[in-house]
């Protein structure tokens, strides 16, 4: 047995070594495409198309030689072989897919190419917004789409484990950054096919258009202080005049179908869907937008075909693009736009009627600017500044079609409390406090989540919050307090932690001492909301420790964690910090764009945006690997009787 053991271990030995020649060359082609793709990611960023197509097509040619490579004769025979088989099937698999996502990017040039203009090609001009244009690249948009989607078929069939080190560290890459590539094509191919219907392609469509501000916390982002009836027809934008929202009458909210049953158990207490400025105090901006829809017919009698809501982010957006506006005596800027809004203006306009009367005339006078004059003189600045400001979470979009609406959820632009795979986190405020303190809130979470075994994770959050607001200098309105049992300057916050749907809580402190904590549902998500109370000057950190039994997926050889973080628009950018600590005796191999890889830990630090997604790849090292492998063969039963 021990000579034909040693005869068979010099035959995988000899035939290795004569197919190192083909895999290094085909190692070669694969360096050569990824250096080509990200070239032309580069070049595509930066608006020069033609380079961005010339680095695709080098992208394309490379993968093919590679996988040409891998059919080497010798290379095939290894492929037989147990063990060492795996990699040349990986590099080929590779190969494979990555021509596909070369296609899909040189099928993404090709459709900004119909933009003689560029990006600049869909920025409204004359106040209309160029339908056909948009709706003339969906075709290759989908053909992109698609083509990513197969990519990521065969990239799930290459084999992740019993890898030579390398190659298994690229698989993992891959796979990660095909994700995030895939998202947003998915994302452009929707947006292109859909959003000319939104926009009155077929007809007129008219849609309730709320102001919020984020002075004033709501779980969509901000107070929806005024409101216009926006009209789209052929692209065209129109304003009716802007009114308080309190002119819209309040009924009790029994007599508003709920959105869902989570947001009448959460949020009848304060209203519901019958309550104007209380509405939105779901971080669901659908189940808000329907809300709105319902209660807007009931009292007004007149039919919505959806809802957008802006805050002074985006008119800020719009501003820098078309320049400083005036109205009502009052000139904005780009800069002044949001301190302005959000802050000075109840102090300069005490007469609340003449202050609103004024907001909404700026509002108007902005979006009226940039749709006709700003957006000529800058067309590409103004795509640019649409698609940011929608991205950013600071432009919501509901539609009452429904296909219309699934494309606004997969753009991302939808404002969705999401359900996906994987791990989740969102923290989302509620002023409850009636005032604009909010203004001087600041925030900084911190997620660390420790991996374990079999999918497992242990996570422990932490938030802090801060309350910069002064107790004397600014009008009540601002400050407080709104009645004898607030004082001034106080910020009061209710404030909402939501976990993946199959956490568990373990723990919960405030400012370092067991407390108790509320335990609630919405959408699926376990959430536990608090009240803080915090003084002028005072600060508070809550930590949550929970455990999630199914937070990433794969063996105890090698894996991937996703964690999608949701957060709200807050007037001082919230601060994030997320740590993932790969399960014991593993290293991470892949991780998104952005994050920090030290070993068997991952970190990333930065402002947070409305919706983060966060994936590492993570695996032991390859003869651990192949160890346990090993040792799961010989524990098994070769017969089963």
């Amino acid at each position: 047995m021990l000579p034909w053991l040693l005869g068979a271990l010099g035959l995988l030995i000899l035939i290795g070594g004569l197919t190192l020649v083909p895999a290094l060359a085909a190692k070669e082609r694969l360096e050569e495409a990824r250096a080509a793709m990200v070239g032309g990611r580069a070049a595509l960023v930066e608006g020069r198309i033609g380079e961005a197509r010339a680095a695709f097509a080098t992208a394309e040619r490379a993968f093919v030689q590679a996988r040409s490579r891998t059919r080497n004769p010798l290379m095939r025979v290894a492929s037989f072989l147990p063990v060492l088989g795996r990699t040349p099937d990986a590099i080929g698999g590779i190969a494979e897919a990555g021509t596909l996502v070369a296609r899909a990017a040189g099928t993404t040039v090709s459709a900004l190419e119909r933009l003689s203009g560029g990006v600049g090609d869909l920025a409204p001009r004359g106040g209309r917004i160029p339908l056909q244009t948009l709706a003339g690249m969906a075709p290759q948009l989908a053909e992109a789409r698609d083509l990513a989607a197969r990519a990521g078929d065969i990239l799930d069939t290459v084999p992740s484990r019993w890898l030579f080190g390398r190659v298994a560290d690229a698989r993992a890459e891959f796979d990660v950054q095909l994700h995030a590539a895939t998202r947003s094509l998915e994302a452009a191919a929707a947006l292109s096919q859909k959003l000319p219907g939104f926009l009155g392609r077929e007809g007129t469509r008219r849609y309730f258009f709320g102001a919020q501000n984020p002075a004033e916390l709501r779980g969509t982002g901000g107070l929806i202080g005024a409101y216009s009836i926006l009209t789209a027809k052929g692209g065209r934008l129109s304003f009716g005049p802007f009114r308080p929202v309190q002119e819209l009458e309040n009924v009790g909210a029994e007599r508003i179908e709920p959105p869902n049953p989570d947001y009448a158990e959460r949020y009848d207490r304060f209203g519901g869907a019958g309550f104007w400025l209380n509405i939105n105090a779901t971080p669901d901006f659908p189940s808000a937008a329907l809300a709105i829809e319902r209660l807007y017919e009931t009292v007004e009698n007149s039919r919505l075909d959806g809802t957008v809501i802006a805050d002074p982010f985006a008119l800020r957006a719009l501003l820098a693009v078309s320049g400083p506006v005036r109205a009502s005596g009052t000139t904005m800027t780009a800069e002044s736009a949001v301190g302005f809004l959000t802050n000075q203006a109840y102090s300069e306009l005490t007469d609340p009627a003449s202050r609103k009367r004024l907001l909404g005339d700026v509002a108007r006078e902005v979006f009226r600017r940039f749709l006709t004059e700003g957006a000529a003189s800058d067309p590409a600045g103004a795509a640019r500044a649409v698609i940011e400001t929608a991205a950013e979470g600071h432009l919501l979009m509901h539609s009452g079609d429904p296909d219309e609406q699934r494309a606004f959820e997969v753009a991302g632009i939808a404002g969705a409390l999401e359900n996906p795979t994987g791990d989740y986190l969102a923290v989302s405020g509620i002023n409850a406090a009636a005032n604009k303190t909010d203004y001087y809130a600041e925030r900084s979470i911190r997620y660390r989540v420790h991996l374990g075994a079999e999918g497992s994770a242990a996570a422990a959050t932490s938030v802090e919050m801060t309350n910069e607001a002064p107790s004397e200098g600014q009008p009540a309105y601002v400050i407080g307090p709104f009645d004898e049992t607030f004082e001034p300057g106080e910020n009061v916050t209710y404030l909402s932690t939501f976990c993946a749907e199959s956490c568990h809580l373990e723990s919960f402190r405030r400012t370092g001492a067991p407390a108790e904590v509320g335990s609630e549902e919405e959408l699926g998500h376990p959430v536990f909301p608090v009240l803080v109370r915090l003084s002028s000057g005072g600060t508070e950190t809550l930590e949550y420790e929970w455990t999630v039994p199914d937070a990433w997926e794969g063996d105890d050889g090698a894996g991937r964690y996703s964690l999608t973080f949701q957060g709200q628009t807050t007037i001082r950018p919230t601060s994030l910090e997320v740590d993932i600590r790969a399960p014991e005796g593993m290293s991470i191999v892949g991780a998104s764009p952005g994050i920090r890889v030290v070993g068997g830990r991952a970190v990333w630090e930065g402002v947070a945006a409305p919706t983060m997604r966060f994936e590492v790849a993570f695996e032991r090292p390859a003869l651990e690997r192949a160890w346990r492998a090993v040792v799961r063969f010989l524990s098994s039963p070769l017969i089963t009787l």
